[in-house]
This record gives structure tokens, C-alpha cells and sequence, in this order.
């Protein structure tokens, strides 16, 4: 269904509604307020069926192709469309009267996800009769029927270029390995957490090489963990030498398949590296946790190369922080549940979490430009711990948390100079202690001989 509220001055839709069905077919067009995209097009059947009048509070919102519940509709007589009802305590100003009508959805961005859609800039070269934008248009502007034509055709491009994206995601998960747990073997949050470390621990160890580190990643790295957090496990271990040197070396990336309880990632000691010199977030925290409880294991080879954290907090980690903070599952996400409602300050306990984990990045991200150091493990009495737990509780109001954000935004940006680019002697300590361990492992276990006739 759509709908539409009578205006106090003509034009009023209905009138352009019955003008333009008496033209032709009549597509409309559907964008939401502050997304700044359109999410998609339908055809009127305004013809069809006769519109009734209620409030918009009588109208339920359910998925695009019936976009209001229409269940206990009774249409009345087509000589009733547009004129007033009667409701019972309502005044003069509570009292718009909407009407609704149906629609066949031929393009809806929300069978894909919530927030899709053609983002404007795609239609910047479009233009109304009078030659303003079409990204200015108001609500039940007419638009000529040449760029109502290109309008539905890129909205439609688009979302097959979606659809097409979404199927390939699909087939490659389809396609990911099967689990590093077989059935018989997975672990549960039901087990105690040591029993899930030592077994992982051990089949890591069985299975793939020495493991060199074994800690949490997510809240109870941070502790800031509760009692309904997942335990989230990152292992660090080393192939053999001659496996990494033949024509089928290990994997270097393991991960939890989407049906599993607890979720883990394994790294071999290549692909680790090679992330820490990327500046990857996740990776150059571990090496700032070497002092804190919540390091399961780390080997004496692992304690040489925590030796050298300082010089990975580059400008490349920071911007892979200040990414993650800003982005579309960061800062972009208040920005797009404020846009939508205004006038609320209390946070959904979802807005609460992603805060908190925004916050926690703040920190971090703080920590590195103003001493050279991340601080990730918060003890119980710090002041950043206190701010972490009460943002995750709900504690805090949007404006007293966005308050929170630019504070931290402002030291970032006026200490980021301290700062410097990824250096050569980085490099250089991170391959030769990763060369060390190959040939420390080769040393122990060297590749067998071969014998010649």
C-alpha cells in the first residue's frame, strides 16, 4: 500500500493522482528522509481499488509488497476518496487525515537490506522541468517522463548489481571449507572455558603446528566482558617450515563457521605478520596484551617479537581505527538512527553495544597518538573501563555519548602528528623474527632426505 496526507492547499495528491492515471501507468518513486538514495519504485493501482482514509497510526508497516497490513480494509465507495472523517477525540491539529491505496512493488531495496539504496550521487546529472535537481525533488513532484524512465532504470540496475553480489556472497559461503571442528568434536559454550582453550589448543597443536599465542579477542580481551558475552578465541600458530616451503602449504586463515557457538580465529605466523604491517587493529592489540590475564599462552618466541609493538603503531593503524569508528558500522550508524529519530536521546541496547565498541576504538586510537601505547586490557578501577561499561549498559544518553566521541575526536586529531609512517627497521624486526622461526622449526624438524638411484 502507500499513502498520502491530505494537504491544506491544492494541489492535493488525489487530484494529481487522477490526472496522471488518466495519462498513462503511474510509477512512484520511494525515498526516506536523511538516507540521501532512492530505495525504490512501484506502480500505483490507484484504478484498481478505492483508497481508505484512516490514521497514520491505524496504518501497520510490513514488508515491501504490503507495505501497509490491508487485512480488515473495507474500501468505501469511490465518491468517498478525500473526504473528511470523523474521529473520536481528535483535534484540529491531531487530526490529518491520510489515505492509502494499493501498489504492485516492482523494485523495493529492503528485500535486500534495510539501508540499501541508489545512492544519489548516481543521479546527480538527472534535472526536473524547471532544470532544478532531481535529487531536490518534493514530495509528489511529477517528474518528466524521460528521467522517470532513466531514474527506474538505474534503481533497477542497481539492485540486480545487488541481488547479483548477494547470490555470490551466498555460493561463497556455500563453498568455505567445512568446519576446523568436525561435529563430533565441536565445542560449546556449554563446556567450562578452560576445556574450550585446552581443546582447542590441542588440535591447533595436532593439526596445524606450535601454537605461539592463545588469548580472547572481542570484550574479554578488553575486560569488559559480562555474563551474556561469547567467548571469542585467536590463536597464532606456526606450520611446519618444509609444509609452508611445499606444494600444498596450510592454511593461514582459519575461522568459525556461521553454525558454530564459539567463535575462533587462527592465524599462521605469515599471515599475522603481514597484518601487523598493514596496521590491522585486531593483530597489533595482541601484542600489547603481554602483560594482562588474559593471555592463555604465549610462547618465548611470541615474547621477542612483543618486544618491537612500538614501532607497528603507525599512521597505517590508525587509520585502520579511525575507519572502523567512522564507518557504516561505526559513527555512520548513530548518524543514520538520528536522522530517523530526532528527537530521541535514550540509545537501543543494539546503538548501546555498537557504542560501546566505538568507544573502545576511541580509546585505543587516543591512547596510540597522545603516550605510543594501547592500553587494551582496562582494570577494573580505570576511569575508560567506567566510561566502556556505562555506554554498553545504556547509561548514557545519545548527546552525552556523541559527547564523549568528539572529545576523544579532538585529542585524536590534534595529537595524530606524533604518529610517523610504517618504517623500513619495522620490517625488517618483523621478518627477520619471523625468519628465525622457520629456521628454528627447520632446525628441529628438517625435511627428509631423499634417496637417488
Amino acid at each position: 500500500m502507500w499513502a498520502y496526507r491530505r494537504r491544506n492547499k491544492p494541489p492535493h495528491p488525489l487530484e494529481m493522482l487522477s490526472a496522471a492515471h488518466e495519462k498513462g501507468r503511474v510509477i512512484l518513486v520511494f525515498s526516506i528522509n536523511g538516507q540521501h538514495g532512492w530505495h525504490g519504485f512501484c506502480e500505483s493501482l490507484f484504478k484498481c481499488e478505492i483508497s481508505k482514509h484512516s490514521k497514520a497510526s491505524d496504518l501497520t508497516q510490513t514488508m515491501p509488497n504490503n507495505f501497509f497490513n490491508t487485512s480488515n480494509l473495507e474500501y468505501p465507495d469511490k465518491n468517498e476518496i478525500g473526504e473528511s472523517l470523523e474521529y473520536p477525540n481528535s483535534s484540529a491539529e491531531g487530526s490529518s487525515l491520510w489515505c492509502h491505496f494499493p501498489v504492485s512493488w516492482l523494485v523495493h531495496f529492503q528485500d535486500i537490506h534495510t539501508f540499501s539504496c541508489l545512492d544519489f550521487k548516481y543521479t546527480d546529472h538527472l534535472d526536473l522541468s524547471d532544470g532544478s535537481p532531481l535529487n531536490k525533488a518534493r514530495n509528489w513532484q511529477q517528474l518528466p517522463p524521460t528521467v522517470g524512465d532513466q531514474l527506474c532504470s538505474l534503481i533497477e540496475e542497481h539492485f540486480t548489481h545487488l541481488k547479483v553480489l548477494e547470490e555470490e556472497k551466498k555460493l561463497k559461503l556455500s563453498e568455505k571449507p567445512e568446519s576446523f571442528f568436525k561435529s563430533e568434536q565441536r565445542i560449546s559454550l556449554c563446556q567450562e572455558k578452560d576445556t574450550i582453550w585446552e581443546a582447542v589448543i590441542a588440535k591447533v597443536t595436532e593439526e596445524l603446528g606450535k601454537v605461539h599465542l592463545v588469548c580472547p579477542f572481542g570484550s574479554q580481551r578488553y575486560n569488559c566482558d559480562t555474563e551474556s558475552s561469547d567467548l571469542d578465541i585467536f590463536i597464532l600458530y606456526q606450520a611446519k617450515t618444509v609444509d609452508m616451503l611445499g606444494l600444498d602449504p596450510p592454511r593461514q586463515t582459519i575461522k568459525n563457521s556461521h553454525h558454530e557457538e564459539v567463535d575462533y580465529s587462527v592465524l599462521e605466523l605469515q599471515r599475522y605478520c603481514e597484518l601487523l604491517m598493514k596496521g590491522d587493529a585486531k593483530c597489533v592489540e595482541t601484542l600489547f596484551l603481554s602483560d594482562s590475564p588474559v593471555i592463555v599462552r604465549g610462547s618465548p618466541e611470541w615474547q621477542r617479537l612483543y618486544q618491537h609493538r612500538n614501532l607497528l603503531l603507525t599512521e597505517q593503524c590508525l587509520d585502520k581505527y579511525l575507519k572502523e569508528i567512522k564507518g557504516t558500522t561505526g559513527l555512520k550508524n548513530f548518524q543514520r538512527w538520528r536522522d530517523s529519530n530526532p528527537d530521541t536521546e535514550e540509545l537501543t541496547p543494539k546503538l548501546a553495544k555498537l557504542g560501546y565498541i566505538v568507544l573502545r576504538l576511541l580509546q585505543n586510537a587516543r591512547d596510540m597518538v597522545m603516550s605510543s601505547n594501547i592500553v587494551v586490557f582496562r582494570e577494573e578501577a580505570s576511569v575508560e573501563r567506567k566510561e566502556l561499561m556505562a555506554v554498553r549498559k545504556g547509561d548514557l544518553s545519545y548527546s552525552a555519548f556523541m559527547a564523549v566521541v568528539n572529545r576523544y575526536l579532538a585529542e585524536i586529531e590534534k595529537n595524530k602528528g606524533n604518529i610517523g609512517q610504517a618504517t623500513e627497521t619495522a620490517k625488517s624486526r618483523v621478518q627477520d623474527w619471523l625468519i628465525e622461526c622457520r629456521l628454528e622449526d627447520l632446525r628441529h624438524n628438517p625435511a627428509p632426505s631423499s634417496t637417488t638411484s
